[in-house]
This record gives C-alpha cells, structure tokens and sequence, in this order.
C-alpha cells in the first residue's frame, strides 16, 4: 500500500513540474502555426475592391492567397487573385515576412496596384507586421500601430 501512495505521489509531482513546460510548448505551437482568412472591400474614387484573402503560417514559412474582384465605375468586372509564398520570424514581437514567389493576376497595370506593397507584388520583398490575437478564434494584423485587417482562424 505505502508503495502505491509514493508511487502515485511522484506521479503528482512529475506531473505539476511537467504541466507548465508542456502549456508553454502549446502556447509556442499555437503561435507559430495558424491561418485565418478576412473578408474585405476597399471603395476608391471611382472603383470597388472586393476579396477574400486566407493566410496560413507554419513554423517559419506561410503563404497568402487572395482571390476578388475590381470593379470601375462603367466597366465590367475583372477578376483578381494574387498567391504570395513566404518566409517569416519574430523579432522584437513582431513578424516580419519575406516573399519567395508572387503570382499577382490579371498581369496587366490595374490602378489600385499602386497602393499595395512590394511584398505582395514581387519576390524577395519584406513587410514588418503585428499579428495579435485578438480572441480564441481571431487576429489583429497592425502596420506602423495602425490596424490593417481582422482574420479570424481557419
């Protein structure tokens, strides 16, 4: 009997002095590997954006997949879709990201391309983002402080 009880007694301990290293490592998991998608329309002048965007970020290498629409004033739409592969790492809490290959469709100069950034057009381009959780089952992504969209998990 006296045996059992220490025996069960250094479960406990194991247990409580194993627990938080392995909460730490689900946190770090959880951190490192995600995707979330957002909605978004983008109204200018005299034209309408209009995309779904999915990110997906696994332990150092992500990827972005956008596919939408652009509508100007009197002209039909034209569809659009840009898949952007990259690599990614904290630092100083914040994700900097670093494309490997673009895939920006239709090819030709739409207007609203000026305003997006190079990571997202060309290759071996970066982009410094804060990517905070918003809750269980979302993301702020932030640029210079200020808030560029909400992802919610995949």
């Amino acid at each position: 009997m006296t045996m059992n009880k220490q025996l069960l007694r250094w479960c406990v301990i194991f247990l409580a002095a194993i627990s938080p290293l392995l909460v730490a490592g689900y946190l770090h998991y959880q951190r490192n590997n995600f995707s979330c998608e957002t909605h978004a329309t983008i109204v200018e002048q005299r034209a309408v954006i209009d995309m779904v965007m999915n990110f997906s970020f696994n332990d150092g290498v992500g990827s972005y997949d956008a596919t939408g629409e652009y509508i100007e004033e009197n002209k039909p739409p034209v569809a659009i879709s840009n898949k952007v592969g990259f690599t990614y790492w904290r630092e100083e809490g914040e994700v900097i990201l670093v494309s490997n290959e673009t895939n920006v469709l239709p090819k030709k100069h739409l207007n609203y391309l000026a305003y997006v950034p190079d990571f997202f057009q060309h290759r071996e381009r970066g982009i410094r983002l804060n990517i905070l959780p918003a809750n269980a089952d979302s993301y702020f992504f932030t640029y210079s402080n200020s808030p560029v969209m909400y992802c919610t998990k995949g």
